[in-house]
């Protein structure tokens, strides 16, 4: 089952309708990003992007510097909207049940949340068509992102820091600090959450990030080349503790980054962007052995 699937995207930064279609049409005709830049002076940000991630997926999506990596991810949780296209998610796959475990003696209920009937059918949602309101809930409920530098608030503890995004679950702070104390310990700091960000190296407050996240309990996790800034050894242990919880929470992640070991390493499919356009998707073993053109094949370390 599908959770996220793009249809058409196509993005160009700063343009009118008018100019954009005009960019778009020469994209149509085989130009590329380089050169519609050149010519209309409007940035392509993607074209025609049409992927699939599937429910319980770690998805990888690659390519070098400016190729649309995290301007396609910045669409799923509508941090940029697209010039043209549709973002459907399946919202029926919402399931939060270790939150409510975490936290004891107490039935934690959204009162927010838009129940799904019972024997209703599961659909998608496109969510370029939600409101302001909506919109926030789908991000408090559906969507969590991590990001390449923290994004941590640094006058917070790391346990308030981790406990941030629960506030509008209207849980007490006794019942935010228990669930943001069980994935401290999950990732590995549960001796630090009275600790302040500046006191954490890297790898550490990368894993508060993480842990954050995760205390949302969302369906989908969104990590935007979230490993990058960490030195090699601290990376590859990161690595293999998201593959560990990936293996008993079952999310659908999407895991940008350029770096092609990454990408074997943690992703199940991996998405190859080049100008803007999704060239190939397919698991790495796909890629490395039936490439589409010679980028993949670069990429994978193929020879035709």
């Amino acid at each position: 089952m599908n959770h996220i699937q793009l249809e058409n995207i196509s993005k160009i930064y700063n343009a009118s309708h008018a100019q954009a279609k005009m960019a778009l049409a020469l994209l149509a005709e085989g130009m590329d990003s380089i050169a519609v830049k050149e010519q209309t002076g409007y940035s392509v940000g993607l074209y025609d992007i049409n992927l699939a991630v599937k429910a319980g997926e770690l998805h990888c999506i690659m390519g070098l510097s400016g190729s649309g990596k995290s301007t396609l991810i910045r669409h799923i949780n509508r941090l940029i909207d697209p010039t043209s296209g549709k973002i459907l998610v399946n919202t029926d796959i919402n399931a939060k049940n270790s939150v409510n475990k975490i936290v004891s003696n107490s039935v934690v209920t959204n009162k927010d949340a838009l129940p799904i009937e019972k024997g209703e059918p599961s659909s998608a949602i496109n969510i370029l068509a939600l409101n302001d309101k909506e919109l926030q809930h789908y991000r408090q409920q559906t969507v969590s992102m991590v990001f390449q530098h923290f994004g941590l608030v640094p006058h917070m503890t790391v346990i308030q820091n981790v406990a941030y995004g629960l506030r509008v679950r209207k849980m007490s702070i006794k019942e935010r600090h228990e669930v943001a104390r069980h994935w401290l310990n999950e990732v590995g700091l549960s001796n630090l959450e009275r600790s302040y960000p500046d006191e954490l190296s890297g790898g550490m407050q990368q894993r508060v990030g993480l842990a954050r996240a995760l205390a949302m309990d969302n369906p989908i996790l969104l990590m935007d080349e979230a490993f990058s800034a960490l030195d090699p050894l601290i990376r590859a242990q990161l690595q293999d503790q998201l593959l560990e919880l990936q293996a008993r929470l079952n999310k659908t992640i999407v895991f940008i980054t350029h770096d092609i070991d990454e990408a074997i390493k943690v992703g199940q499919r991996i998405s190859i962007l080049n100008g803007g356009r999704l060239v190939q998707t397919g698991t790495p073993s796909d890629l490395r052995h039936n490439p589409t053109d010679e980028y993949v094949a670069r990429f994978m370390g193929a020879k035709h």
